[in-house]
């Protein structure tokens, strides 16, 4: 049993200026002020004066770190890394790669996932091509982009183990529209992204459950009035969550803050989209037979293309509440409870106490003790994953 006192605390919707937060095993009992909360005698009590907790932050959307590519068996590497960032949980993210590699990789990662070391949680595996427009590859190779069947996605989940829980495709090509009916039953969230597809074509995904958009405003075609495209169709429609990359590269904060004003902090995702280089010092790199270069702020290919993001989930944390405004709450919501909901993990019952149900996103009686500690700059200083402290 563990006790985490003299902190401020955020559920996130409430904030405790004074709080308490007691773990046992991996559910918390309490979370609330300190006065008038009883701490047992056996419970391991740690003073944390001037520092503020939250939710784990969730990344749905992460190809690895210092060095180490989360589509592969440095999977392994990449759970134990992200607690250093205040990660508690997450999506390993593929590339696009010829077929026969990436059934490989699958099989590397599923290997890793039938017993993960410490770390962070992986939640599974988000499918990222290559069922993309070839018009919107960002940095794959056209020539490897296909469009999604219901045959392949079958026999790709088959070589992840069934690991496989979101997938980012881009809908107009084939007869992709017509699975995403498909792909909700068997779990996964169909995720449109690397598309070209129009305002109305996106309206008729949305009527068969597409429900979230992969790196928003990024491999898309520009919002235009008269065309407004992807862009608009995720400005428009409240069923649709959005991934927002805040790393201050990727979306100018101009175009974040018109993302945040049309959906709210409760259907914005925050995501890192960080590269397997994410982190190393500046350099030139070799990632999947591409040439990646880093300025120690950007992942970029020689042509000056984006490569993926340089920085970690707890970067995009601080340009939200530094740079954009958002209210310390705001940040959590997006880091941790909108991709929490986005992967299906329903909000615990009033009164209902702690089961064997998984419940994330939020510092509540009952929920999964999961908890990352933030100094007065908002850097990370204690991730708690299942309520052990796995980076401190």
């Amino acid at each position: 049993m563990l006790a985490l006192t003299e902190l401020e605390l955020y559920t996130p919707r409430q904030v405790f200026p004074n709080g308490t937060l007691l773990l046992n095993g991996d559910k918390i009992v309490t979370a609330g002020p300190d006065a008038g909360l009883p701490i047992p005698r056996q419970a391991r009590r740690l003073s944390l004066p001037g520092r503020k907790a939250f939710p784990g932050f969730i990344d749905l959307h992460t190809h690895g770190l210092l060095g180490k590519d989360a589509f592969s068996r440095d999977l392994a590497e990449v759970i134990r890394l992200l607690p250093r960032f205040g990660v508690t949980s997450f999506l390993a993210t593929t590339v696009t790669l010829p077929m026969p590699e990436t059934y490989a990789r699958l099989k590397e990662m599923a290997e890793v996932l039938k017993a993960p070391p410490s770390g962070a949680n992986c939640l599974g595996i988000h499918l990222e091509g290559p069922h993309l427009s070839p018009k919107r590859t960002g940095m794959a190779k056209p020539n490897w982009t296909r469009p999604l069947t219901r045959e392949e996605f079958d026999s790709l989940q088959e070589a992840a183990a069934g690991h496989i829980k979101m997938i980012t495709f881009a809908p107009e090509e084939g007869d992709s529209l017509k699975l995403i009916p498909y792909l909700l039953e068997q779990g996964v969230v169909a995720s449109i992204g690397h598309s070209d597809a129009p305002y109305e074509l996106v309206a008729e995904a949305v009527n068969l459950g597409l429900s979230h958009a992969t790196h928003t405003f990024n491999a898309m075609p520009p919002f235009h009035h008269r065309e407004p495209g992807v862009i608009g169709a995720v400005l428009a429609f409240p069923e649709i969550t959005a991934q927002l990359i805040a790393d201050g590269h990727h979306v100018h904060p101009g175009a974040m803050r018109a993302l945040l004003n049309a959906k709210g902090s409760e259907r914005v995702c925050l995501v890192s989209d960080s590269a397997p280089f994410a982190g190393l010092p500046a350099g030139k790199y070799e990632w999947e037979g591409y040439t990646v270069i880093i300025d120690g702020q950007t992942c970029r290919t020689p042509q000056g293309n984006l490569a993926g993001a340089y920085a970690l989930l707890d970067t995009g944390f601080r340009t939200l509440i530094q740079s954009l405004g958002l209210t310390p709450s705001e940040a959590a919501i997006c880091a941790s409870e909108v991709p929490a909901r986005a992967l299906g993990f329903s909000p615990l019952p009033a009164g209902e106490g702690p089961g064997v149900r998984s419940h994330k996103g939020r510092l509540l009686p009952g929920y999964d003790a999961d908890v990352v500690v933030l100094d007065e700059d908002y850097q990370v200083e204690m991730t708690i994953v299942g309520g052990d402290i796995v980076y401190q």
